[in-house]
């Protein structure tokens, strides 16, 4: 297993998605765990994370985001032992086009062995957004979990 030094979750926006995955991953990953952070395809001018997001992760126990304001992706937030996980299959070809960076890129689901994209809410309704919370936070949890079984399954080999 490659060891990561951080987790990049991509979205287009940077006020919703990515913001949730990172803050998900913040309060459940173990301290040794890759660092998260969050950034956005296409973010043309700064603005706030979408109100939903700090919502959702305090009805749901996690701490409000300090996130703020929406973050380009820069060539230098990409770094050799970068995990990149993006929300849907279009951001991952998105970001391999335009930073030529193929590294470690995965969609949340191919990384964690499910093929759907996670969304936003289209309608903008509180049901889509409850569902949504909750696919994010199954699938960010995998990942900590798959990366807590490659860590101990490394360090076994090691010891052998």
């Amino acid at each position: 297993m490659k060891r990561y030094d951080q987790i990049l979750f991509l979205c287009t926006a940077n006020t919703l998605l990515s913001p949730l995955a990172e803050g998900i991953y913040r309060k459940n990953s173990l301290e040794w765990m890759p660092e998260p952070m969050s950034r956005g395809l296409v973010v043309l001018f700064e603005e706030p994370i979408h109100p939903k997001c700090n919502i959702l992760l305090s009805q749901n126990g996690f701490p409000i985001s300090s996130h703020g304001q929406a973050r380009q992706l820069e060539a230098e937030d990409l770094k050799e032992n970068s995990l990149v996980l993006t929300m849907t299959l279009s951001e991952k070809v998105k970001l391999c086009e335009e930073y030529q960076y193929e590294d470690n890129v995965y969609t949340l689901g191919e990384y964690v062995g499910e093929d759907t994209d996670i969304v936003e809410p289209a309608r903008g309704e509180e049901e889509e957004y409850k569902e949504c919370f909750e696919k994010l936070k199954h699938r960010v949890d995998k990942v900590i979990q798959k990366i807590e079984e490659e860590y101990w399954a490394e360090e076994e080999q090691e010891e052998k």
